[in-house]
């Protein structure tokens, strides 16, 4: 039976493990390091995750997945009484949250993009691609009921995932566009300004 103690290391483990994986990729993360990041031995680490990094990793995405799915899929894939167009700037804005409280998932996030074919996040039966289509069946059912203007909804999904993704879970890109930071409010509202704008058929008309 865990204890408090158990229960408190192992999410401590989790937490460094994501900073880690998220830093420097899966194979470059080392469980030694880890472990002395949280106070102990590597040895230790088995009796918490008896697979190890494998497990850790596991665990990492699947915590994932659900915030996601919870915060986006599950709570706007259904009616929310709100405008075709509330609805979807509330979609981005909930992911912008999820990114910035947690800005290691966003980087393993982006990280996974890079071998899509082999990730079991951005595969086709993914959350992530459950999450995206949740949004994109949104948006085109809210266009055939003439409740959201024509525009390229593709570029629309691709713009909203590179910056909230790019923007969290890239830091140096950031840091060395702007040449003052933004503060965390800012940052959002710009976003969800950008959103409604794009929305709005501002920009990304349809052909």
């Amino acid at each position: 039976m865990e204890t408090m103690r158990d229960v408190a290391t192992r999410q401590r483990l989790l937490r460094e493990a994501a900073h880690q994986f998220a830093r420097l990729g899966y194979d470059a993360a080392s469980l030694r390091k880890i472990a002395d990041r949280v106070g102990i031995r590597a040895a230790t680490v088995y009796s918490h995750f008896p697979q190890g990094k494998a497990q850790l990793y596991e665990e990492i995405l699947a915590t994932v997945s659900s915030l996601l799915t919870e915060r986006i899929a599950r709570r706007y894939g259904q009616n929310t009484g709100l405008a075709a167009e509330d609805v979807i700037v509330q979609m981005c804005a909930a992911f912008w949250d999820f990114c910035q409280e947690h800005p290691d998932y966003a980087t393993l996030l982006l990280r996974e993009t890079f071998d899509a074919d082999n990730s079991a996040q951005m595969g086709e039966r993914g959350p992530a691609r459950e999450v995206v289509a949740v949004c994109i069946g949104y948006v085109d059912a809210a266009q055939k009921r003439s409740e959201l203007p024509a525009f390229d909804l593709e570029a629309f999904s691709l713009w909203v995932a590179s910056y909230m993704l790019s923007y969290h879970g890239a830091p140096g890109l950031k840091s060395n566009l702007q040449r003052r930071p933004w503060s965390p409010q800012r940052a959002r509202e710009q976003f969800v300004a950008m959103v409604r704008n794009l929305l709005q058929g501002t920009a990304m008309a349809s052909d």
